[in-house]
């Protein structure tokens, strides 16, 4: 033993001084290899907006505020996981907001003033915001009142933790932005100018309507296999069409598979073992609640069911049954369950209630809360009016109407006072507990009794065990070790007969994919590998997952290769064009009516009705943009030339022609055109200085 322990204690030592050499080594190379990075702010930065560097601290300390400010506003509670993403992403937004429109508003000297946030607070033009918080509205009228505002302010100091003093000033802050964003906006609208001319145009456009006859050569009658386009003809097309293929983010496409962590058949029957043995004890057993609170997976539940509120599994069973009886094991919802039965009472439905509530404060002790309902219960015994004193003392909403609570139903209301007001006679005052204070209830009505039953449930989910969990992981582990090419990965698939799924166009920041538990690090795998790499295995909620990279799109324009399928198909519909155009040429020669050319082409003659140049769509052509720009300036019974459109090629004649009306109200056009670009400012003007900044985006880096 003594040798044993001298190895264990040189193991630590010489374990501890490999791991202290690793570490200097990899502090070391990393100095020398990136230009002493570890000191550099760069490793740091999340983001560069119009070359300004944003660091992560920053905006860490911003999301720290805006989670503290959330569990304040929620009364402490932890915030999830989804609020959490929400307030990252929030706080991503004000911080480029910020950086994008810093420049803007210090160019045109746009701020607010304190003097303008007083006026917004309390002062003669109140803020929206302001008048939607519910304590600052009178409770009688429900209007808002300046007044509370100003009492609200002066008690904020006394709030010792500092807590109400924060979040106001965070809101204020909030105020603040918002009314410069707005100087903002309402300085481009008021730029905004529509001209007569404008008005004119736009008039005709929306107004001058012509009635079209038209033959078409479609694309689809010449298959895309009898069509050739050379390499030469691939590049023409592509560097004529460039601007088609901008891509504004990166993205990514992978495949993957999954392998499920599910409960094999000697879990299964490790489960219903284990139910079988719990009835035997469970049929015997004294304390009902006790045993399900101690061996199952779900707690007691002291609730009194009505008909119907049950499984229907076992409804029917509790109610014909004898208490003490007991029922399964049962499966349902992937759990074994054996119920019984514990007792069955006689209850209302529903009953009215009123209450008086004194909620204990940092002024007002749970002994004070006590003492004042002793009090009250003493004066009404004494004859004083429940309603006029619930007005006067209680501390909910409720107090207005008298403390009156209405009717309600079993399970509604917090249990204690649920329970007191189910069991207690009409008119009896009590007083009961809860964790919203202490209140002082009296039952005024009583709905007819019926049946309840309180049913001990005893349930265990059947899992996967740890050894299942190990075989399911060494399986996922084998196939990624095995399958680490393109070729493999695809090959073993089919040979094991798995099911490939696809994600497609994942960008850097995204943090879902359908079908799998928080895939972020899966993400983040995809934008470090290469295309054709295999992942290990990423343990995603139930699944084992392993992925190939098969797409990778990098922001800017695409390159050739990428988009070449795309290029393909329009350059053969190019080719396609330039075909039927010489066709539509060689027969126009001497033409002067559709009828004829539809004669001689052997298509038919097709109408299009009431077509003007804001069309979207002709209703027998379909979306067909060239199409609608030429016959809306075409003469009246003139063939146009052959026009490419996205479907096939067009040789077109105006029959008829609706004249926009001269007299329209000019006026009024002309405000209809303001109001159109002034509602796309908010949004469009700050878009458009985004793209502007060239915001580099290094969120991924750290989450």
């Amino acid at each position: 033993m003594a040798t044993l322990e001298k190895i264990r204690n040189r193991a630590g030592i010489l374990i501890a001084a490999v791991i202290g050499l690793a570490l200097l080594s990899f502090i070391l190379s990393d100095m020398l290899n990136s230009g002493n990075s570890l000191f550099r702010g760069n490793q740091y930065e999340i983001a560069e907006v119009a070359g300004t560097s944003i660091q992560f601290q920053l905006y860490q300390a911003k999301v720290d505020k805006l989670t503290e400010n959330a569990k304040r506003n929620s009364g402490g509670q932890e915030i999830d996981e989804q609020t959490m993403e929400s307030i990252k992403d929030q706080t991503w937004e004000q911080l480029i907001r910020e950086n994008v429109m810093a420049s803007e508003y210090e160019e045109l000297g746009i701020t607010c003033s304190e003097d303008e946030l007083l006026d917004m607070v309390q002062g003669n033009n109140i803020h929206p915001q302001v008048q939607q918080i519910p304590i600052f509205k009178d409770q009688t009228t429900g209007q808002f009142n300046r007044a509370l505002v100003v009492q609200f302010l002066k008690n904020l100091d006394q709030d010792k933790t500092g807590n109400a003093r924060s979040s106001w000033l965070e809101f204020e802050n909030n105020l603040l932005q918002d009314r410069v964003i707005t100087k903002y906006n309402n300085l481009l609208k008021k730029g905004l100018y529509v001209t007569s001319d404008e008005a004119k145009q736009s008039n005709v456009e929306r107004n001058y309507k012509v009635d079209i006859s038209f033959v078409v050569k479609k694309y689809a009658e010449i298959s895309d296999s009898s069509i050739t386009v050379s390499e030469d003809d691939l590049k023409a097309y592509y560097e004529a069409h460039k601007n088609k293929y901008i891509q504004k983010e990166a993205s990514r496409d992978i495949d993957y598979i999954s392998f499920d962590v599910l409960p094999s058949t000697e879990d299964i029957t490790a489960a219903e073992k284990w139910a079988n043995k719990t009835k035997e004890e469970f049929v015997t057993t004294e304390d009902a609640v006790q045993y399900v609170n101690l061996n199952s997976d779900v707690p007691y539940q002291d609730v009194n069911y009505a008909k119907a509120s049950l499984s229907p599994v076992i409804d029917s069973i509790m109610f014909n049954s004898p208490v003490g009886t007991i029922y399964g094991p049962y499966v349902e919802n992937n759990n074994y369950k054996v119920a019984k039965l514990i007792a069955v009472k006689q209850l209302p439905d529903s009953v009215k209630a009123r209450h008086i509530l004194i909620r204990p404060s940092e002024k007002i002790s749970l002994k004070n809360a006590e003492t004042t309902i002793d009090s009250l219960k003493k004066l009404i015994d004494g004859g004083a009016d429940f309603a006029e004193l619930a007005k006067k003392y209680s501390a909910d909403g409720s107090s207005e109407k008298g403390g009156d609570l209405g009717w309600f139903k079993e399970g509604q209301m917090v249990k204690p006072f649920n329970d007191s007001c189910f069991t207690s006679t009409v008119n009896h005052i009590s007083i009961v507990h809860s964790q919203f204070g202490v209140h002082l209830v009296q039952v005024l009505e009583k709905g007819a009794n019926s049946p309840r039953v309180q049913v001990g449930i005893i349930e265990r989910a059947i899992e996967p065990s740890s050894a299942t969990y190990q075989a399911i992981f060494a399986t996922a582990s084998k196939f990624a070790g095995e399958n680490t090419t393109k070729e493999k990965f695809a090959a073993a698939i089919t040979n094991m007969n798995l099911a490939k799924k696809i994600a497609s166009n994942l960008k850097e920041n995204d943090r879902k994919i359908a079908g799998l538990d928080s895939p972020r690090e899966l993400v983040r795998w995809a934008y470090k590998a290469e295309k054709g790499n295999v992942s290990g295995v990423f343990e995603l909620g139930n699944k084992f997952v392993i992925a190939l990279l098969t797409e990778v799109r990098e922001k800017g324009i695409a390159p050739l290769e990428q988009v070449k399928t795309e290029v393909e198909t329009f350059a053969k519909i190019d080719k396609k064009a330039e075909r039927f155009t010489k066709e539509f040429n060689d027969k126009l020669a001497g033409v002067n009516s559709i009828a004829v050319l539809a004669s001689k082409i052997n298509q038919p003659a097709m109408q299009g009705q009431a077509v003007s140049f804001s069309s979207f769509t002709i209703n027998t052509a379909g979306v067909e943009p060239a199409l609608i720009g030429v016959v809306s300036n075409l003469p009246k019974n003139k063939l146009s030339k052959p026009i490419k459109g996205n479907n096939g090629v067009y040789v077109a004649v105006v029959d008829n022609a609706i004249e926009a009306n001269k007299n329209f109200d000019i006026k009024l056009e002309k405000q209809t055109i303001a109001n159109g670009l002034q509602s796309r400012v908010d949004y469009q003007a700050y878009e458009a200085l985004k793209e502007l900044a060239e915001i580099k985006d290094m969120r991924s880096k750290f989450y």
